[in-house]
């Protein structure tokens, strides 16, 4: 009987300890699961905020890599990218799963980890303003999308697209929202095609203005000092009427045939330099763009820094008048060719090499129209009072000048 009972106590015990044994290995495996879920979620955040931090609304591609195209949930290697190339990114939620970002507007994908935060650059999409050729191409397979002479975009498809610039080496075409050259080499054909049924402009006038005085200021009384109600009254026009301002290089391109411009085309230029500072706050008000022939030996560079005031030749310091025989004497017209183009020289290089220049005075001949043409310059500026053509010579582009007392009335008869 003890010996029953005693048997019974040590199975009690026995069963305890097991129990007590389940009880802790139960424990210690719920503990290790406990602890791995933790970790897990540890790592899994630690993921979600490294691939945060590779997410902007705008990136930068941090070395040559590929693109990607998603088809049955898989991401497909279609092209590449070059490195430091800016890339918007369309609003995506992330997740630890999350490997490659969607650029805006596209099919293209690229991995996170190729890519780091940055900040919008100012594109120009001046082009936006162009019309359309009514002419596409068709590019070969890969398709390589150019920005000064170095491939952005490799693509591993053909593309059909209008033209919008032409270029004796190739075309430009509006891919990713902004402008890119095709070399001749990388396109298949090109065909006619009606993009656009607006009207290109067949003249385009070039106005010159010289000096401006603004309100209160009573110290310029000259038939060439426009006050500053008569400019506003110009430009409010312009603006109002949707008028394109143009750079030179623009009107160039168009007399070349390689761009197409709105009827409402207009390039503004302003001559010498002296009170030239009083056009910018008026541009950059009306948001209009202008071009200043400045004397660059007799002022100061830094008193002309606008977005909308592009800088061109007026000579170095060469707006001299009695140098030559006949009208106001312009050295351009006989001056030795050395003493000229060392002075078209420092005037290019403090314009960092502009390519638009304007005769002293409206003066040449036939040696100052050589000179210009040897100092690099690709067109040049006169007086002339009529529009510009497609027939128009570069190297003698007519403006129309206006004075104090032209009317807002005479002004859109002369720009209509």
């Amino acid at each position: 009987m003890v010996k029953r009972r005693r048997l019974k106590r040590k199975a009690i015990i026995f069963f305890i300890i097991l129990i007590l044994i389940l009880v802790a290995v139960s424990l210690t495996i719920f503990g290790f699961s406990y602890k791995n879920k933790i970790d897990l979620e540890e790592k899994r955040t630690r993921l979600v905020n490294t691939i945060n931090s590779h997410y902007n609304d705008v990136v930068k591609v941090t070395g040559d890599t590929k693109l990607f195209i998603k088809k049955d949930d898989k991401y497909i290697d279609s092209g590449s990218v070059s490195k430091d190339t800016k890339l918007e990114l369309e609003k995506t939620n992330i997740t630890y799963n999350t490997e490659y970002f969607k650029i805006k507007d596209t099919d293209y994908y690229i991995s996170y980890k190729k890519v780091e935060s940055s900040k919008k650059d100012n594109v120009d999409q001046r082009y936006k303003n162009y019309l359309l050729f009514n002419e596409n191409i068709k590019t070969k397979n890969p398709t390589k999308l150019m920005k000064n002479d170095k491939v952005i975009y490799t693509l591993n498809k053909s593309l059909d697209l209008p033209i919008i610039k032409k270029d004796d080496k190739g075309y430009y075409v509006e891919y990713f929202n902004e402008l890119y050259f095709i070399n001749k080499d990388n396109v298949e054909s090109t065909y006619q095609k009606e993009n656009t049924k607006d009207v290109e402009s067949s003249s385009i006038p070039v106005t010159c203005n010289h000096f401006i005085y603004l309100e209160g200021d009573n110290t310029c009384n000259e038939m060439i000092c426009h006050p500053e109600k008569q400019i506003r009254e110009e430009y409010q026009y312009l603006k109002d009427n949707n008028y394109f301002t143009l750079t030179t290089t623009e009107l160039r391109e168009w007399i070349e045939g390689k761009i197409r411009l709105p009827e409402k085309s207009i390039l503004i230029t302003i001559d010498d330099g002296a009170r030239a500072w009083n056009f910018i706050p008026l541009l950059e008000e009306y948001k209009i763009n202008a071009t200043l022939f400045l004397i660059t030996g007799w002022y100061d560079l830094d008193r002309f820094q606008s977005p909308y005031l592009e800088l061109a030749s007026h000579t170095h310091d060469l707006h001299v008048g009695g140098k030559c025989p006949g009208g106001q004497g312009s050295g351009l017209k006989c001056l030795p060719e050395k003493v000229l183009l060392e002075d078209l020289k420092k005037s290019r290089d403090k314009l960092s090499g502009t390519e638009a220049f304007c005769y002293p005075f409206y003066e040449f001949n036939d040696y100052s129209t050589s000179i210009i043409k040897k100092a690099g310059f690709k067109m040049a500026f006169i007086g002339g009072m009529k529009k510009v053509t497609k027939n128009t010579d570069l190297y003698h582009i007519p403006r129309i000048s206006f004075n104090h007392d032209t009317t807002l009335n005479e002004y859109i008869s002369w720009i209509k």
